[in-house]
């Protein structure tokens, strides 16, 4: 049986390109969750250099006005109505809570339709490279569900809770050893290189011991379980030796035994205990859902996280 640390790792370009955003498409939703999301982005477009920021609400589409009274669709269109007047009052708003340090190319939009097949039809439109939504604590409903988003979105996304913090002391990036890792893992490292004070990168494997009445081994759980930490740390010193070797002194290394709860879960519990600000995570691993485009790791980690921005790397 071939161990993680004999496992092939791919070569990766030596030097790691800035991290920048050229052009980032936000969804607001014109609530109080908008105010979270614009504070974070006046805090990041100061750390991260940033060329531009689209700013798009969608409207529910009101086919089925037809069959309502036409006075009882009048008045509930005209509670939805948005003018220039009202765009540029939102543009101004917008503007007045991004901090003018460097210029920012920045629009506004409304539509009429599905919200996230809007946002991924204009994020496709204007070739953004990232792609911003809130994420609301407590609702099991959201204009834009984070997973969805995630899933579908050709660039890298980012998603804000509304319980969100705007700083980055702290970054945690689960790793699988897949391709996937290496991109959140380098995209960690490229980001923080653009901090004006940089934090501290967090890399964390979740592994879980199979079960040991299904081999004839001739040791003990707490044996197997140390030959199974060894094997994980060799492979995470391999792993960074193979793609960041200029900067791996700087990265902390953390494994952790998946007990009970799933591997979502621990992540999450990891972050909250180690004060975290920020997950960089990949779209995908090793995983049997790889086809789904987006690891259910993943996905479970975006619907159970209240507190931590997560940057989901393409």
């Amino acid at each position: 049986m071939m161990s993680l640390s004999q496992i092939p790792m791919t070569k990766s370009p030596s030097a790691i390109q800035p991290f920048q955003v050229r052009q980032a498409m936000v969804a607001l939703e014109l609530g109080p969750t908008d105010n979270n999301i614009l504070e974070y982005l006046d805090f990041f477009t100061r750390e991260i250099p940033t060329g531009a920021m689209y700013f798009l609400h969608v409207l529910p589409k009101f086919d089925l006005l037809n069959t309502m009274m036409e006075r009882e669709a009048q008045a509930l269109v005209s509670n939805y109505e948005i003018n220039d007047e009202v765009i540029s009052r939102m543009e101004r708003k917008i503007r007045s809570r991004l901090t003018d340090d460097h210029t920012i190319h920045i629009e506004f939009d409304v539509k009429e339709g599905n919200p996230l097949e809007e946002l991924l039809e204009d994020t496709n439109d204007v070739k953004a490279d990232l792609v911003v939504i809130g994420q609301k604590s407590g609702a099991s409903q959201h204009g834009i569900l984070a997973k969805n988003l995630a899933r579908k979105a050709q660039c890298n996304a980012l998603v804000i809770p509304d319980k969100a913090k705007a700083r980055i002391k702290k970054i945690l990036v689960p790793v699988d050893f897949s391709e996937y890792s290496i991109k959140a893992l380098r995209t960690a490292v490229a980001l923080n290189q653009e901090l004006f004070e940089p934090a501290e990168i967090l890399c964390l494997n979740v592994y879980e011991i199979p079960n040991l009445s299904v081999y004839k081994i001739q040791k003990t759980k707490e044996q197997f379980q140390q030959m199974l930490e060894k094997d994980h740390m060799d492979a995470f010193q391999a792993f960074l030796n193979t793609h960041i070797p200029e900067y791996k002194e700087n990265i902390k290394v953390e494994l952790v035994c998946r007990e009970g709860s799933g591997i979502a879960q621990h992540i999450m519990d990891y972050a909250g205990n180690n004060k975290a600000d920020l997950i960089v995570m990949g779209a995908k691993g090793h995983s049997q859902v790889e086809l789904l485009l987006m690891g259910s790791v993943t996905e479970k980690l975006l619907a159970i996280d209240e507190t931590i921005p997560t940057l989901i790397v393409k």
